[in-house]
């Protein structure tokens, strides 16, 4: 039996307690110091700078008064209810921050003054409902007066706080560092004793240790004392002979561990193979056999690994990627026999390199099914966009024809029609026909993008003279719905390469949009500014607006928007895609922004450098 006394327990205990003393004296010493500082900064700073913040803020809320009184003077009828909501909203605010500023305030007086600014306000409330300016002019003068004073007082209480705190900090310093000083003489004092007491001994334990481990298994083991370093050693010699059963143990069990996982890879579906840090063959299990019957007999174990890749290789197929057999990574390998093998490898941690195969014939089977689908779809949309630029041309033909003659009989070139119900009737006949051939360009137009054949005859233009040529041709139509139209941009041109006719077409068809969906007396404003090598457009309406999901569908080809004012207006759900297509004909970006009833806002972004003048659409 040990004595208690003796034991290495006992001995870490007392120093232990000891540290913990110390540690705890230390840890009071410097909670209480914290805690001290803490209250300090807290009385002395926070509630200060509180109270001042809010008595600025509560001063300028009172400005911001005197500002909408004035207004309330000089504002016309319609305006004053607005202008007296606004007064009353900042009155709550004004409240909200002195109350803060009485909160948050130390010493009587400057409660005492914060308590004598909320009548004046209340009073000065009543005298600008009376309309008495002089009054109220006197007791502007007079809060300002007193917010003044507050501000002083504070800051004068702080100002003495601060200087109190700053040498309550300095004595704590001082005595932090005496203790901190005599805490660390004891911990060095208690940390040499353990020393000669325990590590020592330990350390003579330790090196023995260290030699058995290196597989000296028999060195000698020097008697110890009679603590728990004694005990150590004895044990020790004990140990020595166990150590030799584990080692013979350990090594039937990692032979068996290897045996068992030869077996598991023997009966997997993947073939394996694996290589050791020297380049040798460890293993090639079964279903690599089976994937390469024709050198099954070569791969075994010993031959080197580039020996049996290069075999593998002369199993593929012509043209299959045999380079990548013998790389790690992964890799897709056709055999010749139609076959197809994934092949992967990676480093062992042993510096080896292992390489499964996978059988993915089924799965290269139902991705050529998938391809010839994708093929027989594209044909299929190839075959509608035909039909369509087909039928359009073959409808266009007699249709312009029915508007010309149309045309004819509303203008009575060869005489009158008799009744003028006739000239109304050829009337209807000609807008229906103008409006059908425009949808049936429309739809050649889309065709032809969707074909990839809609070209480009690029010249250099200037971007503000087709904004022009544009709003000219609306101008009459938003007086008539009445809109207001606005224009931000100015003289100086904005050049880039494009096509005339199709860039009249964009912002012909946004406009269009804009009018259409905006009420009467709503307004459209557009702009056009130069952003690096970029030319941005935007057209923005007050109109309707659109949600997310309205947007999706306006940039679909006939997507129909149904909202309240959409069903006023005729519409094909052509001119978004259209115009979308022609943006990106010119390299551009087009944008929508919107919400329901705030209206939208279309950006058109060009790139200034040069289209080819026969640029295909892709």
């Amino acid at each position: 039996m040990l004595s208690a006394r003796n034991t290495i327990g006992a001995r870490i205990f007392g120093g232990f307690v000891a540290m913990s003393c110390i540690v705890g004296a230390l840890g009071f010493a410097g909670y209480a110091e914290l805690a001290a500082v803490g209250e300090i900064a807290v009385t002395t700073f926070d509630g200060p700078l509180m109270a001042i913040s809010y008595g600025r803020a509560a001063h300028t809320d009172f400005a911001q008064l005197q500002a909408a009184e004035l207004r309330l003077e000089r504002a016309p009828a319609a305006e004053r209810v607005q202008i007296l909501a606004e007064i009353g909203e900042l009155n709550q605010t004004f409240e909200s921050d002195l109350d803060v500023v009485a909160h948050h305030a130390t010493e009587q007086d400057e409660r005492a003054l914060a308590a004598e600014i909320a009548p004046l306000m209340r009073r000065w409330n009543e005298t600008l409902r009376q309309g008495d300016n002089a009054a109220l002019q006197r007791l502007s003068r007079k809060i300002d007066s007193r917010f003044d004073m507050l501000v002083e007082l504070i800051t004068d209480h702080g100002f003495i706080s601060r200087r109190q705190a700053v040498s309550t900090i300095a004595n704590f310093r001082y005595t932090s560092i005496a203790i901190t000083i005599l805490a660390v003489l004891l911990s060095v004092a208690i940390t040499l004793w353990l020393r000669n007491r325990i590590v020592k001994p330990l350390a003579a334990a330790a090196a023995v240790a260290g030699r058995i481990a290196q597989g000296e298994l028999q060195t000698a083991i020097p008697q110890g004392g009679k603590d728990e370093t004694g005990a150590l050693l004895k044990s020790m010699a004990v140990m020595q002979d166990g150590i030799r059963d584990m080692m013979a143990r350990e090594t039937r069990m990692r032979l068996s561990a290897e045996n068992r996982l030869a077996d598991a890879l023997e009966t997997s579906r993947e073939g394996v193979l694996l290589a050791d840090a020297g380049g040798s063959v460890v293993l090639a299990n079964g279903p690599l056999r089976g994937f390469f019957p024709a050198v099954a007999e070569s791969l075994v174990p010993g031959i080197r690994a580039d020996t049996a890749l290069r075999l593998l290789r002369g199993q593929l197929a012509s043209g299959s990627e045999g380079d990548a057999i013998a790389m790690p990574g992964r890799s897709e390998l056709q055999l010749a026999g139609g076959r197809w093998l994934r092949m992967s490898g990676s480093p062992t941690s042993e510096g080896g390199t292992i390489w499964f195969l996978t059988d993915i014939t089924a799965l290269k089977e139902r991705e050529e099914t998938l391809r010839r689908a994708t093929r027989e779809a594209e044909a299929a949309n190839a075959s509608k966009t035909r039909f369509l630029a087909n039928m359009s041309h073959e409808l266009r033909t007699p249709l312009n024809a029915i508007i010309g003659f149309s045309e004819i009989m509303t203008k009575q070139l060869f005489g009158p029609l008799g009744n003028p119900k006739y000239s109304d009737y050829a009337g209807d006949v000609l807008r229906s026909g103008r409006h059908l051939l425009t949808v049936i360009n429309d739809v050649l137009d889309l065709s032809k993008s969707e074909a990839g054949k809609m070209t480009l005859d690029a010249k250099t233009l200037d971007m503000c003279e087709i904004l022009n040529d544009c709003l000219a041709m609306v101008r009459e139509q938003c007086a008539a719905a009445g809109l207001t139209l606005d224009t931000a941009f100015g003289p100086a041109p904005l050049m880039l390469e494009g096509d005339g006719a199709k860039l009249r077409q964009i912002f012909l068809n946004l406009l269009s949009n804009a009018i259409k969906f905006t009420e009467a007396g709503g307004r459209i404003a557009v702009a056009a500014v130069a952003e690096g090598r970029d030319i941005l457009v935007s057209v923005t309406d007050t109109g309707i607006g659109m949600s997310p999901e309205d947007m999706e569908i306006a940039f679909k080809p006939f997507g129909q928007v149904d909202n309240r004012l959409e069903r006023r207006y005729e519409g094909t759900g052509l001119g978004l895609p259209l115009t979308k297509a022609l943006v990106d004909l010119h390299r551009g970006h087009l944008t929508l922004q919107s919400a329901p009833g705030r209206g939208t806002c279309a950006r058109v972004r060009f790139v200034r450098a040069a289209a080819a003048s026969t640029v295909r659409a892709g």
